[in-house]
């Protein structure tokens, strides 16, 4: 009020970015105490913008199939990071539960909704761009997402850059 702004948000995010922004974004809509259908017309978020995120830690086609050929970051690598933030929640969730990170890990699962968006219930979520280039390997990723954010009813725009690579290159 004091600087005359309107209360119409958008929030951005890239890679990493955009999976942590659609978890933050699922974990605020799921807390709210009034309805979806209440907290979607009235939430001060009008528009995600999601580049060529990761929505699925379990590995989608794409990644599983470019191996070593993508550049600046490839399938394998991809893959070798998703192994690395698995067993970081996985340990830290046994820490919160008193249990030693050096017993051994319960198998959590790569598609609970809490570590890939693209498994959770996305209804009732503010408009959103997604955009990935072909070269990429998360284009799968963004190509199930968006596909998915529509099935849910919610507007998507999906922007798709012939021959870009990760970080559209």
């Amino acid at each position: 009020e004091e600087l005359n702004a309107h209360s119409s948000l958008l929030a951005s995010g890239e890679s990493s970015g955009a999976h942590l922004l659609m978890l933050a974004m699922l974990n605020r809509r799921d807390g709210e105490k009034q309805s979806s259908t209440e907290q979607c017309a009235k939430s001060a978020w009008k528009c995600l913008n999601l580049v060529y995120g990761v929505y699925d830690i379990s590995g989608t086609p794409s990644i599983r199939t470019d191996g070593d050929s993508s550049s600046p970051l490839c399938g394998n690598d991809l893959l070798w990071m998703y192994e690395l933030y698995h067993s970081k929640v996985q340990c830290t969730k046994q820490v919160t539960n008193n249990e030693s990170c050096n017993q051994k890990m319960s198998t959590m699962d790569r598609q609970h909704p809490s570590l890939s968006p693209l498994y959770a219930n996305l209804s009732h979520m503010p408009p959103a761009l997604v955009t990935v280039g072909t070269a990429d390997p998360l284009q799968d990723d963004s190509l199930f997402f968006a596909s998915k954010y529509s099935a849910y009813g919610n507007h998507v725009e999906l922007a798709i850059y012939e021959g870009g690579e990760h970080g559209i290159g």
